[in-house]
């Protein structure tokens, strides 16, 4: 679509001088049309009314042929453009279909992550739980375990003696 714009500017001016072209003759021609028609019917047998007003009716309807074919000229323009712009129209809404379901599918990642993210915490907290218990599962063993061997000990001394 880039590369069509110059193409569609100059296309756009190129109707602009067509029709500005014709705006600027036309009322001359008309005005001479007028007169010469005038001319012309008044007396009828001078050959040179006749030719003037002949080539003046000339000059309108190649003027009116040439707006004619600038106008059909301008509505396939208008035609080829209203193609084009529907089917960028159905691109563009593939393309918002594209998105939309990326866009699902990264919310998906975000959340995966963050459920990840989750439950890796709650494995560091249950397994700082887990240490803590176990520190203190071996620090009362090591307690009981010196309790059980200072009465022991008392029990095994005392019979020496």
């Amino acid at each position: 679509m880039d590369n069509d714009k110059p193409q569609l500017i100059k296309q756009s001016k190129m109707f602009d001088e067509k029709i500005n072209n014709i705006n600027s003759q036309f009322f001359s021609a008309l005005d001479d049309f007028k007169k010469y028609y005038v001319y012309y019917n008044k007396n009828p047998e001078v050959n040179e009314f006749e030719n003037y007003y002949s080539n003046s009716k000339g000059q309108l309807q190649t003027m009116s042929k040439d707006l004619f074919l600038t106008t059909n000229s301008i509505d396939k323009s208008i035609d080829d453009l209203d193609k084009t712009m529907a089917n960028i129209s159905i691109k563009l809404e593939n393309e918002k279909k594209i998105n939309k379901e990326m866009t699902d599918i990264l919310i998906n990642l975000q959340n995966t992550q963050n459920g990840s993210q989750i439950l890796i915490d709650d494995s560091k907290t249950e397994y700082n739980i887990q240490y803590y218990k176990n520190v203190e599962i071996f620090v009362g063993i090591m307690f009981i375990g010196g309790l059980l061997a200072s009465l022991f000990k008392q029990k095994i001394i005392p019979s020496q003696k």
